[in-house]
């Protein structure tokens, strides 16, 4: 007999594939691993969209997973034996547009995120999240945008780092948009040199990058943020 292998669901609420209690267990997922990657590589990125407040993770992530959840995007790995989720990844496809309406964030529960910002935070994210949207945007063209598939969440239970979960649902994600549009790709963004590393090992190049302020810093400092892409 075969040993099992690990195979990349998309997750939906309508066709049972996933239920509300494991999406909080995937927002748990979330927090742990995003917590493992400040305290470990020195990735602050998440830290900073949080106004360093980490009470604030769990509506962070949810709003983010139930994102990709509403919008058929949420993709995850289940461990084989305990059939528990252990990574998970929120990607967008060709030509898919945030829905911005206040009625959308509201029942992803980005608000509950924001009304806990601090007033100067909440600034920040305000003025730069958008600028990061737009700047990022900069390093394709039309006609890339219409072949693309935009990673907005990857993450993978610490425990099971190591184990190339990522990696799968890169390449799954990938395969699938070599299959749906001729010269379809993926990419997404890296906050830290080790994470940059780790994507060219698997087949990423880097297109530019952008800098985004610190806020609250008492000198001018930046997080530079790595837009990459792995076309073949």
């Amino acid at each position: 007999m075969e040993p099992q292998r690990n195979v990349v669901e998309r997750f939906s609420l309508t066709d049972g594939s996933i239920s509300e209690e494991e999406v909080e267990k995937i927002v748990d997922l979330a927090v742990r691993a995003f917590e493992s990657a400040r305290d470990k590589d020195g990735d602050i990125s998440q830290d900073l969209v949080m106004g360093h407040d980490w009470s604030l993770a769990p509506a962070y992530f949810r709003s983010t997973i139930l994102t990709g959840l509403y919008t058929d995007g949420l993709y995850g790995v289940r461990d084989k034996e305990s059939k528990e989720i252990v990574a998970v990844s929120v990607w967008s496809g060709p030509g898919e547009k945030s829905d911005d309406s206040e009625e959308f964030e509201r029942k992803t529960g980005l608000y509950d995120f924001l009304d806990g910002l601090k007033p100067q935070f909440r600034e920040w994210f305000d003025l730069n999240v958008p600028l990061i949207k737009k700047a990022r945007e900069t390093f394709f063209t039309d006609e890339e945008r219409d072949r693309r598939w935009w990673c907005t969440l990857l993450c993978t239970e610490p425990r099971y780092h190591g184990r190339g979960l990522a990696r799968l649902i890169i390449d799954n994600i990938h395969d699938k948009a070599r299959k749906t549009i001729p010269g379809g790709f993926v990419a997404l963004l890296a906050s830290v040199e080790v994470n940059v590393k780790k994507y060219q090992s698997l087949g990423f190049r880097e297109r530019g990058e952008h800098r985004a302020p610190i806020p609250d810093s008492t000198e001018t400092e930046f997080v530079i943020l790595h837009v990459l892409s792995r076309e073949d």
